[in-house]
């Protein structure tokens, strides 16, 4: 039972101490904003597999240990439930894989259906009060509204959206910071991953991981759209774009992505005062380090599986 425990601890620690080993990842020294979405976009797979992972190792340890009883277990649930008087244990590992799954799958369906509704209604909404205007050689919604705001919606039938308010308080560098802001949402599909971490946090609250996560990658989106948005136009027309637009979504929709969102006046600074620099080897060792911690327990889980099949035991070794 060495390898199993070892594997508990491992996704006890990810899930538990993870959040505080990738916020330090990505202070000085540390990775880009899209680096880090993949990171915590591995951590949270990670733990989620590993827990579905050991399911399957505790079972095939009370089960037995050889290779024939597990063959068994496959063949025959009944005479496995009977054999070493481990049908509690299974019994228990199977309901817990099979609440949790079934509350991911309806807490996923629910949330979809939420997504769903509201695009139909907002795409109506569009129809009714914007048209399809080509702005900086870019197709956006354009909405007759004083307010100022931009933000995107994934989906054949979104796209990036811009009210004439905001028109007329940005200049033309300004309008192309936000369209390329907006573009970057989409083309490096960050609903998925802000979708991801939502929908994990939502049917598992009390995991400190997912919690953390939830929190913060909404905000490296912002980051990594903003950076996009550097490269292509520069840092004062974003700058400027951030600060004419601060107050424009605050009741805005969790469904979109805006330009407005995840605390400007901290996108602003991260603009005006970035970090130093490091040497480009110094970052990818630190980043190769995450993410070997991260996957860790994932792959003692796997190493646990291995031995626990693999590995003869002494009253095995007659046979």
């Amino acid at each position: 039972m060495i390898w199993p425990l070892a594997a508990v601890c491992a996704v006890v620690a990810l899930g538990v101490r993870g959040p505080d080993l990738l916020r330090r990842a990505s202070r000085s020294c540390g990775p880009g904003p899209r680096t880090m979405l993949a990171l915590w976009t591995l951590a949270t797979a990670v733990w989620s597999a590993s827990c579905a992972a050991l399911a399957a190792v505790f079972a095939a340890e009370l089960l037995g240990p050889s290779v024939k009883a597990v063959l068994a277990a496959c063949l025959s649930v009944l005479q496995a439930l009977e054999r070493d008087n481990a049908g509690w244990g299974v019994g228990v590992s199977a309901a817990l894989v099979l609440a949790a799954a079934l509350r991911l799958l309806w807490t996923g369906v629910r949330r979809g259906r939420a997504g769903s509704s509201w695009r139909r209604s907002h795409h109506r909404d569009l129809l009714s009060r914007a048209r399809r205007r080509l702005l900086h050689g870019q197709r956006v919604w354009l909405v007759d509204s004083a307010e100022s705001g931009a933000y995107c919606v994934p989906g054949a039938q979104g796209g990036v959206v811009i009210t004439r308010g905001a028109l007329e308080v940005l200049s033309g560098p300004q309008v192309r910071a936000v369209l390329a802001h907006e573009k970057a949402h989409l083309s490096q599909r960050h609903h998925l991953v802000v979708g991801w971490v939502r929908l994990l946090d939502s049917a598992f609250p009390r995991v400190p991981l997912f919690r953390a996560a939830a929190s913060e990658v909404p905000v490296l989106v912002e980051w990594a759209a903003d950076d996009r948005a550097v490269r292509e136009v520069g840092v004062r027309p974003l700058v400027h774009a951030l600060g004419a637009l601060a107050e424009a979504g605050r009741s805005r929709s969790p469904q979109v992505l805006s330009i407005d969102g995840a605390r400007p006046v901290d996108r602003v600074r991260r603009q005006v005062a970035p970090l130093a620099g490091c040497r480009r080897w110094r970052t990818r060792t630190r980043t190769a380090l995450v993410a070997a911690l991260v996957s860790a327990p994932l792959l003692i889980t796997v190493a646990s599986a291995l031995a626990g099949v693999l590995l003869p035991y002494c009253d095995c070794a007659a046979y």
